[in-house]
């Protein structure tokens, strides 16, 4: 069988097997036919646990490309905020300097593309199949109701990377995204719009909150609270600011923000009081070398994590008072006595002290992975509030969630924009490290700007883009090109 790599092979999903090593294999519990894994509800629950395990899975035999999270660590990567300390060890390097995303046979675009289609494919399949599942209508509904909370989630995380940036003041959004593959197909998709991709995002997320309630067992599973937390970033992203502060208000309500204590554990347990979705590591599932606090901890024992600590935005941390908690987590000049790091690890000016596993130095990369927290509900609902003009609503939910972080701050006085500045201050020292600054830079459509800061001209090269370049949109895989006839590239 030849080597592919298209959307409707990825389309394919659980359908799909192998002949040859290097060819897009889509079923992340193994290849079976659809009416196996949607013959019974049990059945198809096993099959939405396979497509979460593809949300963590090393991909194109890249250590540094472990799912999800690895993209997490990259479009922080590709920001102003987070640092690379030195060139010494290259992983993530050509994602701080602008070239991987803009290369269509590196492997970040082909990664991203085919994870996230992965996912996809695979949800394509359980919305396809589950009504005919034995079981209850509840089980059914629970199924359905993830599988379309993780396509929305997956063409969310696509449109943003591939595709221009979505403009409310210029609807519909005529622009090309990414092909829109909603049932098993084996036909090759020209490119939708970015409004069409949103549209879809919109409609799946809908019927996925009718389908779904907030309880469930376990938190690495998608619930009604995620559903409505993917609904305010969507609807930020869409500068519907309106349903942006509805929907994140809703989705943290059942969640408490982190005491002092609790934000200085290390960033690593799912059991987080503030945690709405995440990862649970358990011990069959580890990466090991490729997983995320392989790279993004500050005492895994690594080469990676010894070699090149990760930094924050030395203008940015200069900004953070010493009595907020969260300047606990870099550390301005570290020593042997106030920053941890595994043994013969370097220690560099703003080093990351946030994400930490347990030991010193941690010989496991066990740690949980934080996809959504309370936090940001605060920070999405207080910025829609402000860009509303409802500047009372917007200062309480600042004071709400910055006093739990400093006992000394009081309710900012601010207005206009000089508030807006404050509450996106706070989600970028807030959110270091979980995977938002790259798409909100460009879902604001502002410029890259590095300068002044700790950056390395040596390691990160790139220190200017203006905001609305083409370097903002990701290449299509050459791969995917060569095999769709229908797709086209962006500008290169």
């Amino acid at each position: 069988m030849k080597t592919r790599f298209l959307t409707i092979v990825i389309a394919l999903g659980l359908l799909t097997t192998s002949c040859d090593k290097d060819y897009l294999e889509t079923a992340p519990t193994g290849s079976v036919d659809a009416g196996s894994a949607y013959a019974t509800t049990k059945n198809a629950s096993a099959a939405i646990n396979g497509i979460y395990r593809a949300m963590v899975l090393r991909y194109l035999d890249s250590q540094g490309h472990f799912g999800h999270p690895a993209m997490m660590i990259i479009v922080d990567a590709l920001g102003e905020d987070l640092v690379l300390s030195n060139a010494s060890n290259t992983w993530h390097l050509p994602e701080q300097r602008w070239t991987a995303h803009r290369s269509d046979v590196s492997t970040l675009t082909q990664f991203a593309y085919q994870m996230y289609y992965r996912i996809i494919g695979n949800a394509n399949i359980a919305v396809a199949n589950i009504d005919q599942a034995a079981g209850t209508q509840a089980e059914r509904d629970q199924v359905k109701g993830e599988a379309l909370g993780l396509r929305a989630f997956a063409y969310y995380n696509l449109v943003q990377l591939y595709g221009k940036r979505y403009d409310a003041s210029v609807k519909p959004n005529t622009q090309p995204a990414v092909p829109l593959v909603l049932t098993p197909t084996t036909d090759g998709l020209p490119r939708a719009s970015v409004e069409e991709i949103y549209t879809q995002i919109n409609k799946d997320l809908t019927d996925a909150a009718t389908l779904l309630k907030a309880t469930r067992t376990f938190k690495s599973h998608i619930n009604s609270d995620v559903i409505k937390g993917f609904q305010a970033r969507v609807a930020l992203t869409q500068q519907n600011w309106t349903d942006a502060a509805k929907f994140a208000a809703e989705a943290r309500k059942s969640y408490t923000l982190m005491s002092v204590a609790q934000y200085q554990e290390g960033f690593a347990d799912i059991g987080n009081p503030e945690w709405i979705w995440g990862f649970d590591h358990v011990e069959d599932q580890s990466e090991f070398f490729g997983a995320y606090h392989s790279y993004i901890s500050c005492n895994f024992n690594s080469t990676n994590i010894r070699a090149t600590p990760k930094l924050i935005n030395s203008l940015l941390y200069d900004q953070i008072p010493a009595t907020d908690v969260r300047s606990k987590m870099w550390v301005k000049a570290p020593t042997t006595t106030n920053s941890v790091v595994p043994a013969g690890g370097i220690r560099a000016p703003y080093m990351n002290q946030k994400f930490r596993l347990p030991g010193t130095p941690s010989t496991s990369t066990m740690g949980d992975i934080p996809y959504m927290r309370a936090a940001e509900m605060y920070l999405i609902e207080a910025e829609a509030q402000a860009r509303l003009g409802k500047e009372t609503e917007a200062t309480t939910l600042l004071f709400d969630l910055v006093s739990k972080r400093d006992p000394s701050y009081k309710r900012s006085t601010n207005t206009g924009a000089k508030l807006v500045d404050e509450i996106l201050f706070n989600r970028r020292v807030e959110l270091w490290g979980e995977g938002q600054r790259f798409t909100d830079l460009k879902r604001m459509n502002l410029p890259l700007n590095r300068n002044g800061a700790n950056h390395n001209p040596a390691v990160a090269v790139v220190f200017d883009i203006p905001a609305g370049d083409k370097q903002w949109e990701f290449l299509l895989p050459r791969r995917e090109l060569n095999a769709n006839k229908a797709a086209v590239q962006n500008p290169l």
